[in-house]
């Protein structure tokens, strides 16, 4: 099996969470929009709570997935130079050992939705023996252990690790999945809410970058095998409520839709890394912009974003 092959196959999905998060820590969050009295009293205890314990969860899987992307030419760069006998100074590939902790702390950060437990303790037992032969292959490398037997154990690592890696990849697609699905629910409900409102312009705005993050994560996920149809019809739902958008506050983000627009017409012309990874940069572009959703519309008390 080549190196490329099956440490490609678990780069899937980037951190779009399907929501209106941003792929590079969530900056345009819906948990920012939950930062308002009136979110919160919609709310019991206990759901707030198991917010508060999902948000480890989704910081966790947001964070493995943007640096897997950015960082996966490297990563595929380090395994075949590892396969081919290249005296690394290191070995650095995705960072499973941050993730594990992370999920360890949000296991020990609460109760949340039981299937996403029950999914992360299946992950957790196979993640911890990866970060262990990614760790035993660090460490031989950098006290250059190849000199003396001409990189044997490297290659018995490196068939381990695939192993691992082929039993990762379905579990942690499987915990990446329910996190996203429960924050697209969640950002669906808080669209609602928000038109509900009289917020016509920001429930736009964010009915909008949900429609997008599902744009951005198929095409990441499906890659050249994208659905081009969809991915056509799902930009043009994405134009339509872009169009609706009439505040002035707006016109910065509308204008790097366009881009981001150009992106995914690029993409589905030419499917290939270089637009893929085109896509996603104009998509983080796009959501880092400052947003002051206040300006968006007025209404006495509006569910108001913070920090974007």
């Amino acid at each position: 099996m080549s190196g490329q092959n099956w440490w490609r196959r678990i780069g899937l999905v980037v951190c779009i969470v399907a929501s209106v998060g941003v792929v590079s820590g969530c900056e345009f969050s819906m948990d920012n929009l939950r930062n308002n009295s009136q979110v919160k009293a919609s709310q019991s205890d206990s759901e707030r709570e198991i917010w508060r314990v999902f948000k480890f969860y989704l910081a966790a899987t947001n964070e493995f997935n943007f640096t897997s992307v950015k960082y996966s030419h490297q990563h595929m760069e380090t395994v075949q130079q590892a396969q081919q006998n290249v005296p690394l100074a290191e070995f650095k590939v995705r960072d499973y050992e941050r993730l594990e902790q992370e999920l360890i702390a949000a296991r020990e950060a609460g109760h949340t939705h039981s299937d996403l437990e029950v999914a992360t303790d299946d992950l957790l037992p196979v993640l911890h023996d990866i970060v262990v032969a990614v760790k035993e292959l660090d460490t031989y490398y950098k006290e250059k252990r190849y000199e003396s037997d001409n990189y044997a154990f490297a290659h018995t690592q490196l068939e381990k690790l695939s192993s691992l890696i082929e039993a990762f990849g379905p579990k942690y697609n499987a915990l990446d999945t329910i996190v996203k699905t429960y924050h697209k629910q969640e950002g669906e409900r808080l669209v609602k809410l928000m038109r509900n409102n009289g917020q016509t312009n920001g429930a736009n705005m964010a009915e909008m970058m949900l429609i997008y993050s599902g744009i951005v994560d198929h095409i990441v996920e499906y890659k050249s095998d994208s659905d081009f149809q969809w991915v056509k019809a799902q930009k043009e739902a994405a134009d339509g409520v872009g169009a609706k958008i009439t505040a002035a506050e707006a016109q910065n983000r509308l204008e790097q839709k366009r881009h981001l627009d150009k992106a995914i017409e690029d993409f589905v012309a030419d499917p290939r890394s270089e637009t893929e990874e085109a896509v996603v940069e104009q998509y983080n572009e796009m959501v880092r912009s400052p947003m002051n959703f206040l300006l968006l519309d007025s209404v006495q008390k509006p569910y108001v974003p913070q920090e974007l």
